[in-house]
C-alpha cells in the first residue's frame, strides 16, 4: 500500500523534528506524483501537502526535454511575481529519495527574507505552523527558456505553446505537429538530447537563479 498524500491545512500538527519544507514546482505538486516517488518509504504514512504562496519566484520552462518528451516546468528567481503551489515537510530520507528522481534539477535552499512565504490559506496565514526561515526548491541545472534578445524567461504554459515557441526559433522537423505528436517523437531515439543541445547552442537558455543570490544548493 502506498503512502497517502493529503492536500490541505493541518493546523494541529507541527512539523516533525528534522524535516524541511520543500516547495513543489511542476509535477511534484501533484499528489499522485509524490505518492509514486515517496510512497514506498513509509507505506502506512501520510504526506501532508500544504498550500503556499511564495514571493519573487515565477515559473518558466526548463531548457531541456524530459525523457517522456515534454518540456518541464522550472522556478525562476525574480524581483517580483508570486508562486502559488503546495509544499510538504519532508524527512531527510524523503528528500534524498526525491533528489534521486530529479537528475536535471538541484535542490536549492532559499530564505524567506528574499522570498516571503505564506503557509496555508493566505486569508488566514497564522492558521498553522510558524513560517520557517528557509525552504527548499528544485532549480533546473539547464536554466530556463528565454528570449535570446531580451533574456526574458518564457512563462510556463501548455506544451502546445512551448512547442510552437521552440519550432519558430529552431526550425527543427522534430518539433512539427501537435503537442502530443511532438512529445511522443521527442521521447524516442536521440531527439530529446539533440533538442536540449540546440536550446543551449542557439541561446534560448538562461540561468534561472542568479549566481549571487543567497541560498545554497543542497
Amino acid at each position: 500500500m502506498s503512502a497517502s498524500v493529503v492536500v490541505g491545512r493541518d493546523p494541529l500538527l507541527a512539523p516533525a523534528p528534522g524535516t524541511r519544507l520543500v516547495v513543489a514546482v511542476g509535477s511534484n505538486a501533484a499528489p499522485s506524483v509524490l505518492r509514486r516517488k515517496l510512497g514506498h518509504l513509509e507505506p502506512s504514512g501520510v504526506i501532508h501537502l500544504r498550500r503556499v504562496r511564495v514571493a519573487n519566484i515565477t515559473v518558466g520552462h526548463s531548457a531541456h526535454v524530459a525523457v517522456r518528451g515534454y518540456v518541464p516546468a522550472a522556478p525562476v528567481h525574480t524581483g517580483h511575481g508570486t508562486l502559488e503551489t503546495v509544499a510538504a515537510w519532508l524527512s531527510p530520507l524523503q528528500t534524498e529519495a526525491l533528489d534521486l528522481t530529479e537528475p536535471n534539477y538541484d535542490r536549492r535552499t532559499v530564505n524567506t527574507h528574499d522570498h516571503p512565504l505564506i503557509l496555508g490559506d493566505p486569508m488566514h496565514p497564522h492558521d498553522g505552523p510558524a513560517t520557517p526561515d528557509e525552504f527548499d526548491i528544485y532549480v533546473s541545472r539547464h536554466g530556463v527558456l528565454a528570449d535570446p534578445a531580451t533574456g526574458t524567461p518564457l512563462p510556463f504554459g501548455r506544451q502546445s505553446r512551448v512547442v510552437a515557441w521552440l519550432e519558430q526559433r529552431l526550425k527543427d522537423a522534430a518539433l512539427r505537429g501537435s503537442a502530443s505528436e511532438v512529445c511522443t517523437r521527442l521521447a524516442t531515439a536521440d531527439h530529446a538530447s539533440r533538442i536540449t543541445g540546440l536550446m543551449k547552442t542557439t541561446g534560448l537558455a538562461r540561468s534561472a537563479w542568479p549566481a549571487g543570490a543567497r541560498g545554497g544548493v543542497a
